[in-house]
């Protein structure tokens, strides 16, 4: 049984119409430790097949069994798992964070794992100790030469203890002599892991590795199965994929430093963003003070037109209306319209209707309890009272009412 097997493993990568057939059909066993190289021209798949088996890219067609397990159905979180705490990254250029001391940079890998900071401390200083750069922890990435920065990235690799460590042209960018130092170490590490390296350098490949694996447009050319050898503990053992989840101060605390080494960024990013908010600010301040400005204005102009009601009550001189000529239809000489049957005639005595609104202390109580800011409806509500007298005089014989 193999630690890892790639069963007909083909990978397509579609773009629009067109589709590149990147694998096709790969098929692989890998033991349980051993330093696999794999070799090949630029573009024949190499380190799509190193992401494949890492899970940084995923599959097409096929399967990849891990300790016998098929991945056919992991999910996201599976696939992260796996990464965390099977896989460890070698990359050709580092990628080593730059505020940071190389002992956090190994120590990142750690927190993903809920490992406490004494432990993780702990035990990054023992890995880097073992790769040479004990007293360089305190040092930040761009003090070190490209090989101690080379043995950090190793370090940070092997700091979760990983079943397999992959490699994607770990020699690419460093000298002759340095290269060689690397290449030291990883067949110290294939003595109990499996290494599985991509490079172009042949020559190192096979003096190092145990097994080579040649490709060529997407399809193994050859594959010299070499003395690698299997041990059975580790066969029938799967590593438990541990959960995988960043404590929230740890995340504080790495944002905190990333904006204290981009100071000059971050300053001029919360000017700017300083200025847009404020900016918005004013708009809605200048709108809403507008707008109340103009309600203002509305109700102070309709405060002087305001819809009165009054008694209804209208004072006339009765003794000045001759009502024998009204009932005789005397008054006036009504229009004939002779192109009709029927004739219309208008008295604007009969036709007129007086009405005596009679204010009694309810009404007046419900007007002192009516709301004074119904929206769009009412804005002040005042009164007035007053006392009419009814003054009537004789005179030759007519009565009549003076309006008080």
């Amino acid at each position: 049984m193999s630690k890892l097997k790639l069963k007909n493993i083909t990978k397509l990568y579609e773009a629009g119409d067109s589709k590149v057939e990147a694998l096709r059909g790969i098929n692989l066993d890998f033991d349980g430790s051993g330093f696999v190289s794999i070799l090949g021209p630029s573009g024949c798949g190499k380190t799509t097949l190193l992401n494949i088996i890492g899970g940084l890219d995923k599959y097409s067609s096929g399967d990849l069994i891990i300790s016998g397990v098929s991945t056919k159905d992991y999910k996201d979180r599976d696939w992260d798992a796996y990464r965390n705490s099977q896989i460890g990254f070698v990359f050709q250029n580092y990628n080593l964070i730059s505020h940071q001391t190389v002992l956090e940079n190994v120590e990142i890998a750690l927190t993903l794992t809920g490992v406490s900071p004494k432990e993780r401390e702990r035990r990054s200083m023992k890995v880097l100790s073992d790769l040479g750069l004990g007293d360089q922890a305190k040092k930040k990435p761009n003090q070190l030469s490209g090989g101690q920065m080379q043995r950090v990235a190793i370090a940070r690799a092997l700091v979760n203890n990983p079943n397999i460590l992959l490699a994607d042209e770990p020699t690419g960018a460093l000298d002759s002599k340095t290269s060689v130092q690397i290449m030291e170490i990883l067949k110290e590490i294939s003595k109990e892991k499996l290494v599985i390296m991509v490079t172009h350098n042949s020559k190192l490949a096979k003096e190092y590795s145990d097994r080579t694996i040649e490709l060529l447009d997407g399809k193994v050319l050859s594959d010299s199965q070499g003395n690698t050898k299997q041990k059975d503990e580790e066969l029938t053992v799967a590593k438990e994929n541990k959960k995988t989840a960043m404590s929230y101060f740890t995340a504080l605390s790495l944002s905190f430093k990333n904006l204290l080494t981009k100071m000059n960024r971050t300053i001029i990013t919360s000017i700017a963003g300083s200025i847009g908010i404020v900016g918005v600010a004013l708009v809605l301040a200048l709108s809403n003070g507008l707008t109340r400005y103009i309600n203002d204005m509305q109700s102070e102009s309709l405060a002087g037109f305001p819809l009165t009601v009054s008694s209804g009550e209208q004072m006339m001189d009765l003794s000045s209306i001759d009502y024998t000529a009204m009932m005789n239809g005397e008054e006036d000489e009504f229009t004939k319209f002779t192109d009709e049957d029927v004739l219309y005639s208008y008295n604007r005595f009969s036709n007129t209707e007086a009405h005596i609104n009679v204010f009694t202390d309810e009404y007046m109580e419900y007007l002192s309890k009516m709301e004074k800011k119904l929206p769009d409806a009412i804005n002040t509500i005042s009164y007035s009272r007053a006392v009419n007298i009814n003054l009537l005089s004789k005179v030759d014989g007519k009565v009549a009412l003076y309006d008080t």
